[in-house]
């Protein structure tokens, strides 16, 4: 089975879009684990988006996990959101609430 490639589609526009709480970390170019932490970020857009490469089945799959991930509170693994937000240095709820609003916006065509 091939693999399928990502499909960033207007990702792009997030990520370098000034107004998006993460744009700047997103853009560095970090090492080690802080690489990790912008890669788990990303992926979430991605998949709240559906601009990651697969079926549509597949993506709403990926949207509804990363919803999720994205939605549960707490820090009660390494990885958790909330976690991963402040290791980047980003407010968790304003970086929350700016995700799930793109993935409303996805979700109805935008």
């Amino acid at each position: 089975m091939d693999a399928q490639p990502y499909h960033v589609g207007r990702l792009a526009e997030f990520e370098t879009t000034d107004a998006e709480p993460w744009h700047l970390v997103l853009r560095e170019r970090a090492s080690g684990e802080r690489a990790l932490l912008c890669a788990v970020l990303a992926d979430a857009v991605r998949c709240l988006t559906r601009t990651i490469g697969g079926q549509p089945k597949d993506q709403a799959r990926l949207a509804i996990q990363a919803r999720r991930w994205v939605m549960r509170r707490g820090e009660d693994w390494p990885y958790s959101f909330e976690n991963v937000c402040a290791a980047l240095g980003l407010h968790a709820r304003l970086v929350r609430r700016r995700l799930l609003s793109l993935a409303r916006e996805f979700e109805c065509g935008r």
